[in-house]
């Protein structure tokens, strides 16, 4: 993952980022090197760093170890564009307190048709509640989908990290492995990462959904719906 210039404490420093710019998240930390060509890192609240102007510059120019780990393979924009018949999932999850009443929220635009599906899970955490929306959307593809272009995108980083960015779970692990024997069968997909509450019309509707599932205690009527493709 490339680094990019940020102010921390007065003074200028290199944070490593994704690929769009924004500052990579981990247990509440951000990664930082004082310098160009610095090999050593510091953990520190991205709460104290101020945007500045600079160009995003990538790891081999940095002059120091490559991504690995949590950064490893968690990215915004997908390898391979979406095309005509590619799949394109929204999930969220919600909770009313953490642990508390948790929900899904799930939107999946097939080709020609999209579903929407928002479901009460009981009482669970965040993290729950996020991994559960995600093995929920692959669990509703067909085996005929497998081999789909399938872009999956949730707001969830810490769900990216533990299912794609070799992050070691503590936690949940029972879902996780649930969605890796997914992951494994479907070659195509890729997990994506989504800012959240910026206006994603597909994320957006997934958050409506879990919230609302939360709210009322009980699951949503499942929607179907054609499809609006953009004019061309």
């Amino acid at each position: 993952m490339p680094w990019k210039p940020y102010e921390f404490k007065g003074q200028t420093v290199y944070v490593r980022v994704l690929p769009a710019g924004k500052p990579i998240v981990h247990r509440g930390r951000v990664e930082l090197r004082y310098k160009l060509g610095a090999t050593k890192s510091y953990r520190a609240s991205p709460e104290n760093l101020v945007a500045i102007e600079g160009e995003i510059i990538p790891d081999a120019e940095m002059g120091g170890s490559k991504a690995t780990g949590a950064n490893a393979d968690i990215r915004e924009v997908p390898r391979n564009p979406p095309d005509a018949d590619t799949i394109t999932i929204y999930t969220d999850g919600a909770c009313s307190g953490n642990p508390g009443p948790a929900g899904i929220g799930v939107v999946i635009e097939r080709p020609e048709q999209v579903l929407e599906l928002g479901e009460f899970i009981g009482s669970g955490t965040n993290n729950i509640a996020e991994l559960a929306a995600i093995l929920r959307a692959l669990d509703e593809l067909t085996e005929e989908e497998r081999d789909a272009r399938i872009h999956l995108y949730t707001d969830s980083g810490w769900c990216l990290g533990v299912l794609v960015g070799g992050w070691n779970a503590k936690a949940n692990l029972e879902l996780i492995e649930k969605i890796r024997e997914h992951i494994k069968v479907m070659p195509n997909l890729e997990l994506l990462k989504i800012k959240g509450h910026a206006g994603h019309e597909g994320n957006e509707e997934a958050d409506r959904l879990a919230t609302m599932s939360v709210r009322r205690e009980e699951s949503l009527t499942p929607r179907k719906r054609r499809r609006r493709r953009p004019e061309a």
